[in-house]
């Protein structure tokens, strides 16, 4: 994000959309992540980030633009309940999250829709108007690519799941 950083707003208490993930533990850490239901594993909301290139890979892998895969981590802070988040390849205890997303693509398209929106709110009660202004843009694109999507212009719709090189078939 350009400008100023701000904390996720989940550890300050606020709303913040959130995913159905069965999730699996021990010691309170996530072992193992599912979409579908899987043994040992229980219902969790985990929270959208709050930064754009995670929730921009998340919205293009829910639009069918990315076939990246899905992690949950740790949120950190002291948070009893120790709250998971939804991230990309490469953070830390990082737990891949297993199982087809196109159960749940339009789902984590709107709610990455809805984390952009209230990333823009939280931006312009700051007093950062462009900043809202460059959030509200990505949230229209966010939904611009929902729409192609369901047209039929995304990765797996104009491969069928093959390598195209860029070209629709």
């Amino acid at each position: 994000m350009a400008g100023e950083e701000i904390g996720h707003p989940a550890l300050a208490g606020e709303t913040w959309p959130v995913i159905g993930v069965r999730v699996r533990r021990a010691d309170r850490a996530p072992l193992a992540a599912s979409w579908r239901p899987a043994p040992h594993t229980a219902l969790e909301d985990v929270l959208l980030p709050c930064t754009w290139p995670e929730l921009d890979g998340l919205a293009a892998i829910a639009t069918g633009l990315s076939r990246a895969r899905v992690f949950v981590r740790d949120l950190g802070g002291a948070d009893p309940d120790r709250r998971l988040v939804l991230c990309l390849r490469g953070a830390p205890s990082a737990v891949r999250v297993e199982g087809p997303v196109a159960a749940v693509a339009e789902v984590l398209a709107a709610r990455a829709r809805a984390a952009a929106l209230r990333t823009a709110a939280v931006h312009r009660e700051a007093g950062r108007a462009e900043e809202a202004k460059v959030w509200r843009a990505r949230a229209r694109q966010i939904l611009k690519d929902g729409r192609a999507a369901r047209r039929g212009r995304s990765v797996r719709a104009s491969s069928a799941g093959l390598p195209t090189l860029g070209r629709r078939p």
